[in-house]
């Protein structure tokens, strides 16, 4: 799929040719993987990695399903981050805080199924934490499905409202798929950012329950099947790749500090339909005092650019509404799949 096809996608039937790679592009990319793989750094334990646990290191039973994330000063939301994911059927969360100053390090020690770890380094030395990441997937074992996501990623896919990770997993595999492909739908509210509190406990979806509904392009490109769009490129013109793989068997292959948050290694394994999607709460009051701290302190990729990007456009500030007239209010999972934002694994 050498050009670019709208998304969401129109016709049910164009989801068969994306991520359909031909031998020459498996080639390419079995050659750009060589390259990758030789510059990537040398893996680490997470010991070598910086990461101290705060109390005994659990092994994961066979049953188990681990989440891991990396996240700082999530307080706000971090109750509706734990019961999202605890209903999809995770039984360990394996979390690096980030130095976090607003008690969310504090709340997590408090949970019973929370193994906590906290880093020596920043998050641009560990590699914006995908050194990290790696490091604890091979201290909690290789050979198994993982959830990696941040802290603001809300994954849902065909039938989450009842069915639960494993019933995802196994359909991924009938397919043969070692990852699922997700975008983030960036949630914005519906009026101006100022009254959208994210304060009190509240849902995400309750908060920010808005996404864009239109102007996104899904394309292959050199490491990654790539869906760009959403209100950052409608607005500020930040054509950040909203795909990711929040669902991934970490084999001896997988690599993420190797590849990117955005196409993991083996590259090959990142061609595929999208049966999932991430509802990423990204925008809300706190966003007004967030992004120009994270634009500051540089520690994300380019140095904060796509931050300092928005924090300086005009217009940002607690009055901007991010609303327009192809804005949508964010249905069940079947209403994503019917206008095209994911493909039900189990369509025949």
């Amino acid at each position: 799929m050498a050009h670019g096809v709208r998304y969401p996608v129109a016709d049910p039937a164009d989801w068969a040719a994306i991520g359909r790679l031909s031998p020459l592009r498996r080639l390419a990319l079995a050659l750009r993987e060589r390259r990758y793989r030789r510059r990537a750094p040398p893996a680490a334990d997470a010991a070598g990695a910086g990461l101290t646990p705060a109390g005994p290191v659990r092994p994961l039973a066979a049953g188990d399903l681990a989440l891991v994330c990396v996240l700082r000063n999530v307080a706000a939301y971090l109750d509706a981050f734990l019961d999202h994911y605890r209903r999809l059927g995770v039984t360990r969360f394996v979390l690096v805080d980030d130095r976090s100053t607003d008690g969310t390090a504090e709340r997590l020690a408090a949970q019973g199924d929370v193994d906590l770890f906290t880093a020596a380094a920043s998050f641009a030395e560990g590699g914006r934490g995908l050194a990290w990441r790696d490091a604890l997937f091979t201290l909690y074992g290789r050979g198994r499905w993982y959830l990696n996501v941040d802290a603001d990623e809300f994954l849902v896919f065909p039938g989450s409202e009842t069915r639960r990770i494993p019933d995802l997993i196994a359909d991924l595999e009938r397919a043969g798929r070692k990852r699922c492909l997700a975008p983030m739908l960036d949630l914005y509210p519906t009026g101006a950012l100022r009254d959208a509190d994210p304060s009190g406990g509240r849902h995400p979806l309750e908060v920010s329950p808005m996404i864009d509904g239109d102007g996104y392009e899904i394309r292959a490109e050199k490491f990654t099947l790539a869906v760009r769009g959403g209100p950052r490129t409608r607005l500020f013109g930040n054509a950040i790749r909203l795909t990711k793989f929040p669902l991934i068997l970490v084999d001896e292959a997988t690599s993420l500090a190797g590849g990117s948050i955005h196409g993991p290694l083996p590259i090959a394994r990142n061609f595929a339909p999208v049966n999932a999607v991430l509802l990423h709460f990204k925008f809300s009051a706190a966003s007004v005092e967030e992004f120009p701290r994270l634009a500051r302190e540089g520690q994300h990729f380019g140095g904060s650019m796509f931050y300092r990007q928005i924090s300086e456009a005009d217009g940002f500030g607690a009055d901007l509404s991010l609303a327009y007239p192809g804005s949508l209010r964010v249905g069940d999972t079947q209403d994503l799949v019917r206008r095209g934002f994911m493909q039900d694994p189990r369509a025949p």
